[in-house]
């Protein structure tokens, strides 16, 4: 009799724990993950073993509007936001479907061909009379050199620095440890009472 009670015992707390595994745990750590790798944008930097800060943005040495904003992040915060945890079974899938997420985690190479428009062009001029329309300001120089182009097409070749955001970190390995031996042990506590 012991063993049959034993035995039902053990079947009731496989079912549990296999069912907190593979449904449960994977929509609590989602939410870890994701504000985890929130958390990046808002310290400035990858957090594995430590923080590791990214390398500034050029717009933040100027004294535009867009200078108050720290690295990879904005008015809209559109790269942070974009940010999905998809819960699968007994696994979370973190990405981000923003077509230059790959660029800004991974670092390399960019090379563009944009369209000189007429409103690209008036766009140059302003700049041009904003810094003073003066000859001789290397800056305001650049804006007419664009504006006076012949060019229908700019080539533009970028280097971007790696500036990670999503991947493997020891400190969020730490927090899903520790957050899956809780839900077990929850589990595990909750078959024994309710014998």
């Amino acid at each position: 009799m012991q063993s049959a009670k034993l035995l039902k015992l053990m079947m009731r707390l496989t079912g549990e724990v296999e069912k907190e595994i593979n449904e449960r745990l994977p929509r609590k750590l989602s939410v870890t993950a994701k504000n985890h790798y929130k958390d990046n944008f808002r310290r400035s930097g990858f957090v594995d073993g430590g923080l590791r800060p990214w390398q500034r943005a050029q717009r933040q040495y100027g004294s535009s509007t867009s200078a108050q904003y720290r690295t990879l992040t904005s008015a809209r915060n559109h790269l942070m936001s974009s940010i999905e945890a998809t819960p699968r079974k007994a696994s979370v899938l973190v990405y981000n479907p923003v077509a230059y997420a790959r660029i800004h985690n991974e670092g390399g190479d960019l090379d563009v061909s944009p369209t000189l428009t007429p409103k690209m062009r008036r766009f140059a001029w302003a700049r041009y009379y904003e810094l003073g329309g003066k000859a001789g300001s290397e800056e305001a120089e650049k804006w007419k050199r664009l504006a006076l182009s012949k060019k229908d097409k700019l080539h533009i070749h970028v280097r971007m620095p790696k500036r990670q955001f999503i991947g493997e970190s020891v400190e969020l390995r730490d927090k899903i440890g520790k957050q899956i031996e809780k839900s077990v042990q929850k589990v595990i506590l909750n078959v024994k009472e309710n014998k």
